[in-house]
C-alpha cells in the first residue's frame, strides 16, 4: 500500500511542478510545446516521417564524419608514433653517429634519436619470396623515436641481441609468407659476393623473434633486426645510413628539419614524414570538411520536408490561430509559437539521429572484421589502415549539430511567418 501511496504523491508533485513551471514560461513556448506533443490524426503521422528524415541524414553525416576523424586517428596512433618524424641522411654513410645524435638532440621540440641503418632486400621462405625494407636499430637507442614496441606481438625489441640474427616482421608479410615466432627465413641483399664458383648475392638466415602488427600499411613489407647485424648484412662496419629523429609535435617536422639542415653541412639531407604521407593527412583533413559541406545538403533536404510538415500543422491550425489573434495575440507571438514548434520536432530528430550515428559508428568497428571474415576479403587491405576506424570528437557533434540546427531554424521562417499573416476573418467564417 505505500508504494502505490509513494507514487500518488510523487505524481501528483510532479504535475504541480509541471504546472508552475509552465506558469513562467512564455505563452508561445506553452503553445509550441502543446503542439509538438499533440497526437492530432494524420499530422503525426507527417511529423514522425519529417523528424525520421532529419535524424537519418543527421545520423549519415555524423556516421561519416566520425569514419574519417576515425581514419585521421590511426594515421596520427598507429603511423605517427612508429615512423620517424625526420631523417637525417648522409650521400654514403654515416661514420659519427654518436656526435651527429648529441647535436640533433639539442634542437628544440627534438625528444629523441637513434641511429639506424636501412636498405632494400628481399625475404624468402620455401618457394615465397617479398620485397621487403630492412630497419636496422639499436634496440634502447630506438625506443627514443619510435613507439613500435606497442604493436609487436610474441617478442620484444629487447629480444633482438647482435650476433643471433632475429628479426621482427609486419604481419601482413608474416602471412604472406607463412612465418611464425620462431620460423626461419632468408635474407638477400642486392649486393653480389664474388667466390671461385662464380658471383652470388649477399644472403643471411634469420629467425623470426617477433610479429609487428599496426593494422597499417608498415605491417606489408618492413622488417626490424639489430643494427650490428644489419651492418654485416651490408657490410658498413660501424657506419649508419642515417638519423631518425623525434619530436614533441609531428606537426613541426618540417619546421625543425629546416633547423637541422641549417645546423648541419651540405652533405646531409633531411627528409620529414609529410614527404611520405603528408598527402595522406591533407587529404584525410580536406576530405572531413569536404564531406561535411556535401552530406549537409542532406540535412537541408530534411529540412525542406520539415517546411512543408510545418505548413500543414498551420493550415490545421488556422482556427487556433484566428482565436489567439482576435484574443488580442500579435504577430510576433504567432510566429515565436511556430518556431518554437519547428525548433522542439528538429531537436528530437537531431538527437535521434546523434544517438543513431554514433550506434552505427560503432557497429560498424566492431563488426566489420565479422563483415571480413565471412566474405574471406580483406576489404581495406590496399590502404594505409586495413580496418573501419570510428571516433567521434564533441567538436564533430557540435558541428553536425549546429549545422543542423540553423538550417531548420531557417526552414521554420516561411511557415510561423505564413502562420502570422493568417486572416481571422476567413479562418472563422466556416468554424
Amino acid at each position: 500500500m505505500w508504494v502505490a501511496e509513494y507514487f500518488d504523491c510523487f505524481r501528483a508533485k510532479s504535475l504541480t511542478f509541471t504546472k508552475n513551471f509552465s506558469m513562467f514560461r512564455p505563452l508561445s513556448v506553452n503553445i509550441g510545446m502543446r503542439y509538438a506533443g499533440s497526437s492530432h490524426g494524420h499530422l503525426s503521422l507527417v511529423t514522425f516521417v519529417a523528424l525520421a528524415g532529419l535524424a537519418l541524414s543527421v545520423s549519415v553525416l555524423l556516421f561519416v564524419q566520425g569514419v574519417v576523424a576515425g581514419f585521421e586517428r590511426e594515421l596520427t596512433n598507429r603511423i605517427l608514433r612508429v615512423i620517424p618524424h625526420v631523417s637525417v641522411r648522409a650521400r654514403e654513410s654515416i661514420a659519427t653517429s654518436p656526435e651527429l645524435l648529441q647535436l640533433i638532440g639539442g634542437i628544440p621540440h627534438v625528444e629523441g634519436s637513434a641511429a639506424v641503418i636501412e636498405g632494400q632486400a628481399l625475404l624468402s621462405s620455401g618457394q615465397k619470396v617479398r620485397g621487403i625494407t630492412i630497419t636496422g636499430i639499436e634496440p634502447d637507442q630506438y625506443r627514443r623515436v619510435s613507439r613500435i614496441n606497442q604493436y609487436v606481438r610474441g617478442g620484444d625489441l629487447i629480444a633482438l641481441n647482435p650476433g643471433q640474427y632475429g628479426i621482427i616482421v609486419g604481419d601482413n608479410l608474416a602471412k604472406d609468407l607463412g612465418l611464425k615466432i620462431g620460423s626461419s627465413a632468408t635474407v638477400v641483399v642486392p649486393d653480389v659476393t664474388v667466390t671461385p664458383l662464380g658471383a652470388f648475392p649477399r644472403q643471411k638466415s634469420f629467425r623470426v623473434q617477433g610479429i609487428l602488427d599496426t593494422g597499417s600499411q608498415i605491417d606489408q613489407r618492413h622488417v626490424f633486426l639489430h643494427r650490428l647485424d644489419a651492418a654485416k648484412l651490408y657490410r658498413l662496419g660501424r657506419g649508419v645510413h642515417s638519423i631518425e629523429v623525434w619530436l614533441d609535435d609531428p606537426l613541426l617536422a618540417r619546421e625543425v628539419g629546416l633547423e637541422i639542415l641549417a645546423t648541419l653541412s651540405d652533405e646531409f639531407v633531411v627528409s620529414t614524414w609529410f614527404q611520405t604521407y603528408g598527402p595522406l593527412y591533407s587529404a584525410i583533413r580536406a576530405q572531413k570538411g569536404m564531406m561535411l559541406l556535401l552530406l549537409s545538403l542532406l540535412v537541408a533536404v530534411a529540412s525542406i520536408n520539415l517546411v512543408s510538415t510545418l505548413v500543414m500543422i498551420v493550415s490545421e491550425r488556422r482556427g487556433d490561430i484566428a482565436i489567439l489573434r482576435t484574443m488580442g495575440s500579435n504577430r510576433s507571438l504567432i510566429i515565436a509559437t511556430f518556431m518554437i514548434l519547428g525548433l522542439a520536432i528538429s531537436a528530437v530528430g537531431v538527437a535521434a539521429g546523434i544517438g543513431l550515428g554514433y550506434f552505427l559508428g560503432v557497429l560498424a568497428e566492431a563488426g566489420f572484421p565479422t563483415l571480413e571474415s565471412l566474405l574471406g576479403v580483406k576489404l581495406m587491405g590496399e590502404y594505409v589502415v586495413d580496418t573501419l576506424p570510428f571516433a567521434l570528437a564533441s567538436t564533430d557533434v557540435w558541428h553536425v549539430a549546429g549545422i543542423a540546427g540553423l538550417l531548420t531554424l531557417l526552414a521554420t521562417l516561411y511557415p510561423a511567418w505564413r502562420a502570422s499573416s493568417s486572416s481571422p476573418a476567413e479562418a472563422l467564417q466556416y468554424e
